[in-house]
């Protein structure tokens, strides 16, 4: 994977060592073939980025909310094209039936909640919210964007609601649904969703992004956002490292859980959306390529995995300037695959 890990290894040189940075690792049929910790996990006390630095995953988180949901309807607990609002009263005002199905894949129409809150006049990134309050907020909501099923829309509101769906389901908080179900059982004790915005968490990164008014200078992000389901989850490279090569192993597995995670849904017009549940698939060089990303108040992450060659691909970075570049991660891996 040499030239994937040329990529790394440029984007390392770009970035000055006492910044905020960015951890990288090249995992293939369940070997590490290369791992990269570059940067600052905390620029106030000059903490160095290790394989158990805990990143916040945004969007990424969404991949293990929709694992927890499937798992529930593969235990009968409801059906996957079931109308939620026997369980969920926020949604019933929109007069509309909106299934499990489409609010995995976003096509519920249920508008995002962040142009909601930008529309607050005088709100800052350090005001804080959670899912009661968001719930609260689509309690309120009127009008859906497009009839359910109709159209894909990217919206958080929907993995809001699915959090709290699990913890109808289940009886408990998606946070320890998931605890129980995902993460220890393969051992990532490190990683979880984030309940408790107050709450001490060892090795825990802090975000920032360049500071325009000085060169070489950072600022640090403040947002305070503590919702669960759309984002939430902490993990650490180490642990993300042993999901990887559990996803890759049932990836095998045509009955499990990731295969049922990735089942198409054809939209009107029989075309399939590229965004299953939690994840997104795609062809590339004549491969399947699965993936999801995340990014929110500096932190960026994506997890991108070819099924077909046994391979995951991570970053994660703390400085918002730091995107993974997935045009060419890419390019990068069909030339090393030899596309």
């Amino acid at each position: 994977m040499k030239n994937l890990v040329q990529h790394f290894l440029s984007l390392q040189a770009s970035l000055p060592a006492q910044g905020p940075g960015f951890s990288a690792l090249i995992q293939r049929d369940g070997q590490t073939l290369f791992e990269l910790h570059h940067g600052l996990a905390c620029l106030e006390l000059g903490v160095s980025l290790t394989a158990q630095s805990r990143y916040y995953l945004a969007s990424e988180s969404k991949q293990f909310t929709a694992a927890c949901v499937l798992d529930l309807v593969r235990q009968g607990a409801i059906g996957l094209d079931d109308d939620v609002a026997p369980h969920l009263p926020e949604v019933r005002q929109f007069g509309a039936a909106i299934s499990v199905r489409q609010l995995l894949n976003h096509t519920s129409g249920i508008p995002d909640y962040f142009d909601y809150l930008a529309c607050q006049l005088g709100r800052h990134d350090s005001d804080y919210f959670d899912n009661a309050l968001l719930l609260r907020l689509i309690a309120r909501m009127q009008d859906l964007t497009a009839p359910p099923g109709s159209a894909h829309a990217y919206s958080n509101c929907n993995y809001i609601l699915l959090a709290k769906l699990v913890e109808v389901l289940a009886g408990q908080p998606l946070a320890a649904q998931a605890r129980e179900r995902l993460f220890v059982p393969l051992g990532m004790h490190a990683t979880g969703f984030d309940v408790d915005r107050q709450a001490v968490m060892p090795q825990r990164v802090r975000s920032y992004s360049v500071d325009p008014a000085q060169a070489g200078a950072y600022r640090q992000h403040l947002g305070n956002a503590n919702t669960v389901g759309d984002g939430g989850v902490y993990a650490s490279l180490d642990d993300l490292a042993l999901w990887e090569r559990e996803w890759q192993r049932q990836y095998r597995d045509p009955s499990s859980l990731v295969r049922a995670q990735l089942a198409q849904t054809p939209g009107a017009d029989s075309q399939s959306w590229t965004y299953r549940f939690g994840l997104e698939q795609i062809e590339h060089a004549g491969r399947a390529v699965v993936f999801h990303g995340g990014g929110l108040w500096g932190f960026r992450a994506l997890l991108l995995r070819v099924p077909e060659a046994g391979l995951s691909v991570i970053q994660l970075a703390n400085v918002d300037s730091c995107e993974a570049d997935e045009a060419v991660w890419l390019a990068a891996i069909a030339a090393d695959l030899g596309a």
